[in-house]
């Protein structure tokens, strides 16, 4: 029974070292071209976005700058404007940003 109970702890903590190890770096995540369904939204420039390994990005106007995330916020910094911050939630091929009233879903292109 002992062998039994060893066993079946192992196999757990196995099981959270894989999910542990498996977890993706943000900035990594996002990496790629995402777009919005709902172009009528405020900030159209949001639904399309197009993050680049280096750290920086290209909106659907043709705006770039970088981006750099701490925790789940991202922050937009724009070469001619001030930096946009908005709350991030990414699942899987889909992307939800959020900032005060504003609400945006992407998925990945």
């Amino acid at each position: 029974m002992k062998k039994k109970i060893l066993f079946v702890a192992l196999i757990l903590l196995f099981a959270a070292f894989l999910g542990a190890c498996s977890s993706e770096d943000p900035e990594t995540a996002l990496v790629g071209t995402w777009e919005c369904r709902d172009a009528s939204i405020p900030h159209r420039w949001l639904c399309n976005l197009t993050f680049y390994e280096n750290g920086m990005f290209t909106d659907r106007d043709g705006d770039s700058g970088s981006f750099t995330i701490n925790g789940n916020s991202l922050t937009f910094n724009f070469d001619d404007f001030d930096p946009f911050i908005v709350t991030f939630n990414l699942s899987r091929n889909r992307l939800t940003l959020t900032a005060d009233d504003l609400r945006v879903v992407l998925n990945r292109q």
